[in-house]
Protein backbone atom coordinates (compact mmCIF):
# COMPACT_ATOMS: atom_id res chain seq x y z
CA UNK A 1 0.00 0.00 0.00
CA UNK A 2 1.60 3.35 -0.94
CA UNK A 3 2.41 5.94 1.56
CA UNK A 4 3.11 3.55 4.17
CA UNK A 5 0.00 2.63 4.91
CA UNK A 6 0.30 -0.42 5.94
CA UNK A 7 3.28 -0.38 8.33
CA UNK A 8 0.77 3.15 10.11
CA UNK A 9 -1.65 0.64 10.86
CA UNK A 10 0.76 -2.24 12.08
CA UNK A 11 2.52 0.43 14.10
CA UNK A 12 -1.58 1.15 15.58
CA UNK A 13 -1.80 -2.31 16.51
CA UNK A 14 -4.36 -3.34 13.80
CA UNK A 15 -4.44 -7.09 13.11
CA UNK A 16 -3.61 -7.94 9.83
CA UNK A 17 -6.81 -9.34 8.94
CA UNK A 18 -8.10 -5.73 9.72
CA UNK A 19 -4.94 -4.15 7.41
CA UNK A 20 -5.74 -7.01 4.51
CA UNK A 21 -9.25 -5.51 4.56
CA UNK A 22 -8.06 -1.58 4.25
CA UNK A 23 -5.59 -2.77 1.62
CA UNK A 24 -8.53 -4.38 -0.38
CA UNK A 25 -11.20 -1.79 -0.22
CA UNK A 26 -8.51 0.87 -1.10
CA UNK A 27 -7.23 -0.94 -3.82
CA UNK A 28 -11.09 -1.42 -5.26
CA UNK A 29 -11.80 2.40 -4.76
CA UNK A 30 -8.57 3.54 -6.30
CA UNK A 31 -9.62 1.39 -9.48
CA UNK A 32 -12.91 2.44 -9.67
CA UNK A 33 -11.70 6.29 -9.46
CA UNK A 34 -8.97 5.31 -12.29
CA UNK A 35 -12.20 3.40 -14.61
CA UNK A 36 -13.77 6.37 -13.85
CA UNK A 37 -11.34 9.00 -15.03
CA UNK A 38 -9.65 6.75 -17.64
CA UNK A 39 -6.36 7.73 -15.84
CA UNK A 40 -4.64 6.98 -12.40
CA UNK A 41 -5.77 10.31 -10.38
CA UNK A 42 -3.27 11.71 -8.19
CA UNK A 43 -4.15 11.26 -4.73
CA UNK A 44 -4.18 15.08 -4.24
CA UNK A 45 -6.50 15.75 -6.67
CA UNK A 46 -9.01 13.33 -5.21
CA UNK A 47 -12.84 15.04 -4.51
CA UNK A 48 -15.50 14.54 -1.82
CA UNK A 49 -17.79 13.85 -4.88
CA UNK A 50 -15.41 10.79 -5.66
CA UNK A 51 -16.22 9.31 -2.84
CA UNK A 52 -19.60 9.73 -3.39
CA UNK A 53 -19.65 8.57 -6.88
CA UNK A 54 -17.69 5.28 -5.34
CA UNK A 55 -20.13 4.80 -2.01
CA UNK A 56 -23.04 5.47 -4.58
CA UNK A 57 -21.54 2.56 -6.90
CA UNK A 58 -21.49 0.26 -3.56
CA UNK A 59 -24.92 0.71 -2.41
CA UNK A 60 -26.50 -0.34 -6.39
CA UNK A 61 -24.41 -3.57 -5.34
CA UNK A 62 -27.47 -3.83 -2.24
CA UNK A 63 -24.33 -4.55 0.19
CA UNK A 64 -25.51 -4.17 3.58
CA UNK A 65 -25.63 -0.66 5.53
CA UNK A 66 -23.33 -2.01 8.01
CA UNK A 67 -21.03 -3.07 4.78
CA UNK A 68 -21.21 0.72 3.55
CA UNK A 69 -20.21 1.63 6.60
CA UNK A 70 -17.28 -0.13 7.04
CA UNK A 71 -16.15 1.32 3.61
CA UNK A 72 -16.61 5.02 4.72
CA UNK A 73 -14.39 3.96 7.82
CA UNK A 74 -11.65 2.87 5.91
CA UNK A 75 -11.74 5.59 3.19
CA UNK A 76 -11.93 8.25 6.15
CA UNK A 77 -9.01 6.25 7.97
CA UNK A 78 -6.94 6.54 5.19
CA UNK A 79 -7.22 9.89 4.00
CA UNK A 80 -7.02 11.35 7.34
CA UNK A 81 -3.36 9.27 7.49
CA UNK A 82 -3.14 11.22 4.02
CA UNK A 83 -3.66 14.17 5.12
CA UNK A 84 -1.29 14.02 8.30
CA UNK A 85 1.71 13.00 6.55
CA UNK A 86 0.87 16.05 3.77
CA UNK A 87 -0.14 13.38 0.88
CA UNK A 88 -3.22 15.66 0.59
CA UNK A 89 -3.84 19.43 1.10
CA UNK A 90 -7.22 18.89 2.23
CA UNK A 91 -9.37 15.44 3.28
CA UNK A 92 -11.80 14.79 1.25
CA UNK A 93 -13.45 11.92 2.79
CA UNK A 94 -13.29 14.42 6.29
CA UNK A 95 -17.18 15.28 5.59
CA UNK A 96 -18.59 12.19 4.51
CA UNK A 97 -21.50 11.11 6.81
CA UNK A 98 -21.81 7.53 7.69
CA UNK A 99 -25.17 5.68 6.62
CA UNK A 100 -27.91 5.91 9.45
CA UNK A 101 -28.51 1.66 10.74
CA UNK A 102 -31.97 0.18 10.90
CA UNK A 103 -32.48 -2.25 13.64
CA UNK A 104 -32.50 -4.28 10.38
CA UNK A 105 -29.08 -3.86 9.51
CA UNK A 106 -27.32 -4.56 13.08
CA UNK A 107 -25.74 -7.62 12.42
CA UNK A 108 -25.87 -10.02 15.24
CA UNK A 109 -22.76 -11.87 16.69
CA UNK A 110 -23.06 -15.60 17.97
CA UNK A 111 -22.07 -15.97 21.09
CA UNK A 112 -18.88 -17.56 20.25
CA UNK A 113 -17.69 -14.18 19.46
CA UNK A 114 -18.28 -12.59 22.76
CA UNK A 115 -16.47 -15.03 24.03
CA UNK A 116 -13.87 -14.91 21.64
CA UNK A 117 -12.62 -12.07 22.53
CA UNK A 118 -12.67 -12.42 26.69
CA UNK A 119 -9.51 -13.48 26.80
CA UNK A 120 -7.92 -10.40 24.97
CA UNK A 121 -10.09 -8.24 27.16
CA UNK A 122 -8.81 -9.62 30.20
CA UNK A 123 -5.04 -9.27 29.39
CA UNK A 124 -5.19 -6.09 27.98
CA UNK A 125 -3.68 -2.59 29.55
CA UNK A 126 -7.11 -1.50 30.39
CA UNK A 127 -9.09 -0.63 33.74
CA UNK A 128 -9.91 -3.47 35.29
CA UNK A 129 -13.08 -1.94 36.08
CA UNK A 130 -13.95 -2.52 32.37
CA UNK A 131 -13.06 -6.25 32.37
CA UNK A 132 -15.33 -6.32 35.56
CA UNK A 133 -18.10 -4.96 33.78
CA UNK A 134 -17.54 -7.04 30.45
CA UNK A 135 -17.38 -10.15 32.37
CA UNK A 136 -20.69 -9.54 34.09
CA UNK A 137 -22.16 -8.17 31.00
CA UNK A 138 -20.67 -11.87 29.35
CA UNK A 139 -22.55 -13.66 31.81
CA UNK A 140 -25.92 -12.34 30.92
CA UNK A 141 -26.55 -9.92 33.68
CA UNK A 142 -29.10 -7.14 32.92
CA UNK A 143 -27.54 -3.17 33.74
CA UNK A 144 -30.13 -3.17 36.83
CA UNK A 145 -28.61 -6.33 37.79
CA UNK A 146 -24.80 -4.83 38.00
CA UNK A 147 -25.95 -3.43 41.54
CA UNK A 148 -23.87 -6.07 42.68
CA UNK A 149 -23.56 -5.94 46.96
CA UNK A 150 -20.32 -7.44 48.45
CA UNK A 151 -22.73 -9.50 50.27
CA UNK A 152 -24.15 -11.41 47.39
CA UNK A 153 -20.28 -12.29 46.39
CA UNK A 154 -18.57 -15.00 47.70
CA UNK A 155 -15.19 -15.38 46.56
CA UNK A 156 -13.40 -19.00 46.20
CA UNK A 157 -9.82 -20.42 45.63
CA UNK A 158 -10.76 -20.90 41.99
CA UNK A 159 -14.37 -19.43 41.48
CA UNK A 160 -16.59 -16.57 42.32
CA UNK A 161 -20.31 -16.77 42.86
CA UNK A 162 -22.27 -14.16 42.68
CA UNK A 163 -26.35 -14.31 43.94
CA UNK A 164 -28.66 -11.90 41.91
CA UNK A 165 -31.72 -11.63 43.89
CA UNK A 166 -34.82 -10.92 42.23
CA UNK A 167 -38.59 -11.35 42.91
CA UNK A 168 -39.45 -14.98 41.95
CA UNK A 169 -36.10 -14.98 39.90
CA UNK A 170 -33.26 -15.91 42.22
CA UNK A 171 -29.91 -17.14 40.48
CA UNK A 172 -26.35 -17.63 41.29
CA UNK A 173 -23.73 -16.73 38.28
CA UNK A 174 -20.82 -18.58 39.02
CA UNK A 175 -17.53 -17.67 37.52
CA UNK A 176 -14.05 -19.68 37.04
CA UNK A 177 -11.16 -18.94 35.73
CA UNK A 178 -9.07 -15.86 34.62
CA UNK A 179 -12.41 -13.91 34.59
CA UNK A 180 -12.49 -14.94 38.65
CA UNK A 181 -9.07 -14.11 39.47
CA UNK A 182 -9.61 -10.70 37.52
CA UNK A 183 -12.83 -9.96 40.13
CA UNK A 184 -10.95 -10.66 43.03
CA UNK A 185 -7.91 -8.76 42.00
CA UNK A 186 -10.53 -5.72 41.24
CA UNK A 187 -12.02 -6.98 45.00
CA UNK A 188 -8.96 -6.16 46.50
CA UNK A 189 -8.34 -2.76 45.00
CA UNK A 190 -11.51 -0.88 46.59
CA UNK A 191 -11.87 0.85 49.41
CA UNK A 192 -12.97 -1.63 52.03
CA UNK A 193 -16.45 -0.04 53.16
CA UNK A 194 -17.53 -0.04 49.67
CA UNK A 195 -21.34 -1.65 49.16
CA UNK A 196 -21.34 -2.41 45.50
CA UNK A 197 -18.58 -4.32 43.85
CA UNK A 198 -18.99 -1.71 40.26
CA UNK A 199 -20.06 2.32 41.63
CA UNK A 200 -20.21 5.45 40.74
CA UNK A 201 -20.10 8.46 43.06
CA UNK A 202 -22.13 11.32 43.83
CA UNK A 203 -21.28 15.22 43.51
CA UNK A 204 -20.34 15.35 47.04
CA UNK A 205 -18.24 12.11 47.03
CA UNK A 206 -20.55 9.94 48.41
CA UNK A 207 -21.05 5.86 46.57
CA UNK A 208 -23.81 4.70 44.88
CA UNK A 209 -24.41 2.15 41.86
CA UNK A 210 -22.95 1.98 38.94
CA UNK A 211 -25.34 3.85 36.05
CA UNK A 212 -26.20 2.52 33.21
CA UNK A 213 -24.59 5.35 30.96
CA UNK A 214 -21.64 4.03 32.46
CA UNK A 215 -21.91 0.49 31.80
CA UNK A 216 -22.85 1.61 27.64
CA UNK A 217 -19.76 3.92 28.00
CA UNK A 218 -17.93 0.90 29.05
CA UNK A 219 -18.98 -1.46 26.65
CA UNK A 220 -18.61 1.03 23.88
CA UNK A 221 -14.69 1.39 24.43
CA UNK A 222 -14.65 -2.43 24.07
CA UNK A 223 -16.01 -2.75 21.18
CA UNK A 224 -13.71 -0.04 19.92
CA UNK A 225 -10.61 -1.86 21.59
CA UNK A 226 -11.68 -4.95 19.39
CA UNK A 227 -12.18 -3.16 16.18
CA UNK A 228 -16.14 -4.16 16.02
CA UNK A 229 -18.11 -1.63 14.00
CA UNK A 230 -21.35 -2.42 16.06
CA UNK A 231 -21.38 -1.15 20.23
CA UNK A 232 -21.81 -3.96 22.36
CA UNK A 233 -24.93 -3.77 24.68
CA UNK A 234 -26.00 -6.06 27.13
CA UNK A 235 -29.11 -6.73 25.25
CA UNK A 236 -27.20 -7.86 22.13
CA UNK A 237 -24.86 -10.31 24.68
CA UNK A 238 -28.25 -11.51 26.49
CA UNK A 239 -29.94 -12.41 23.23
CA UNK A 240 -26.79 -14.09 22.13
CA UNK A 241 -26.48 -15.94 25.59
CA UNK A 242 -29.97 -16.95 25.36
CA UNK A 243 -29.74 -18.34 21.42
CA UNK A 244 -26.33 -20.42 22.45
CA UNK A 245 -28.09 -21.65 25.86
CA UNK A 246 -30.67 -23.24 23.42
CA UNK A 247 -28.60 -25.71 21.41
CA UNK A 248 -28.01 -27.68 24.57
CA UNK A 249 -30.73 -26.86 27.17
CA UNK A 250 -34.27 -26.88 27.76
CA UNK A 251 -36.34 -23.37 27.96
CA UNK A 252 -36.91 -23.91 31.51
CA UNK A 253 -33.21 -24.35 31.90
CA UNK A 254 -32.29 -21.47 29.81
CA UNK A 255 -34.60 -19.30 31.33
CA UNK A 256 -33.56 -19.94 35.00
CA UNK A 257 -29.88 -19.47 33.76
CA UNK A 258 -30.57 -15.87 32.58
CA UNK A 259 -32.86 -14.93 35.29
CA UNK A 260 -36.49 -14.68 33.45
CA UNK A 261 -39.54 -16.68 32.69
CA UNK A 262 -39.68 -18.82 29.61
CA UNK A 263 -42.30 -16.13 27.99
CA UNK A 264 -39.84 -13.56 28.44
CA UNK A 265 -37.01 -15.95 27.17
CA UNK A 266 -39.49 -16.47 23.63
CA UNK A 267 -39.45 -12.75 23.70
CA UNK A 268 -35.88 -12.27 24.31
CA UNK A 269 -34.75 -15.18 21.35
CA UNK A 270 -37.35 -13.66 19.00
CA UNK A 271 -36.14 -9.84 18.83
CA UNK A 272 -35.02 -9.35 15.46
Amino acid sequence: MPFGYSDYLRKNNYKELTIDEHVRQLEYFFMFIDDLYKRQKELSEILPSDIKKYLAYKKSQDLKTTTINKIISILRNFFDYAWTINAVAVDPAQKIRYENLTVSDQERKPYEEYLKILDSILSADIPIKRKVIYILAVNGLRPDEFQVTYDQIITEKSKVRIYISKPEHERIIIINGKSAEVIKIYINTQISDNTFLLNSKTRDGKEKPIERMTISLNLKKISEFVQWEETITTNLIRHAYAVYLLETETYESAAETLGIDKLSLMKLVSTK
